[in-house]
Order: structure tokens, then sequence, then C-alpha cells
């Protein structure tokens, strides 16, 4: 969840600088729509840095429902969610209960899992 919103904030940012571009009368400086954004893994591992790379379009598209969430492939854990999308550069994942919205100014519950792999 921490990534989730570490990626919805980027995301946010970026539409309030497009905004004040516009208010500006800058538009020339609207950024690009098919750049793509270096989001970061949202698998449950805490230590992961992974980047994910997508248009904002695509990430805001993924996350109209609240308990998809973005990982690299192998970076799901099967007993808390199911792959719904898989692809080459990463998968869309669907948490097996809804994912709760936390508290005003509160953090959601790390979790212990550790996604690193001798192997790769």
């Amino acid at each position: 969840m921490l990534f989730r919103r570490m990626n919805e904030k980027v995301g946010d940012d970026l539409g309030a600088l497009d905004a004040s571009y516009i208010e500006d009368k800058e538009i020339y400086m609207i950024r690009d729509a098919d750049l793509l954004i270096n989001f970061k893994c949202e698998c449950s591992d805490k230590s992961c840095s992974i980047r994910i790379p997508l248009k904002l379009s695509e990430y805001q598209d993924i996350h109209v429902n609240r308990d998809t969430f973005i990982v690299i492939p192998d970076h799901q854990v099967d007993p808390i969610e199911k792959v719904i999308n898989s692809g080459s550069k990463f998968n869309v994942v669907m948490k097996n209960n809804s994912t709760p919205a936390p508290a005003k100014g509160k953090q959601l519950h790390d979790t212990t899992i550790d996604n690193s792999r001798a192997d790769g």
C-alpha cells in the first residue's frame, strides 16, 4: 500500500502541474501524454525498488478499482492476491479481500513479505 500511495501522489502532482500550466497559459509546458513514468512496483515487499514504466493514463486505468495493483512478474503473493492480467514487464493483481482505505493520517501495517530471490 505504501508504494501505491507514492505512485498515486506522482499522478496527482503531475495533474496539478499540468493544471497550473493551463492556468498560467503555458500550454507548451504540459507533458506529452505518451511520457513514460517509472512507477514503483506495488508488491508487498517494502524493500522492493523495481520500477515499472507506464503512461499516467495506463496507470490510472489499472487503478480504477482500488483492489488492483501493478507488480513485476513473480512479485505477486498467491495467498492474498491473484493475477488478473499478465504481461512481460508487469502483472496486474487483485487482492482477494477488499483493500481497506487507511484512516486519515494513518498507514496500513507493513507486511513481512520479501520478494528478493537468490536467482535474480
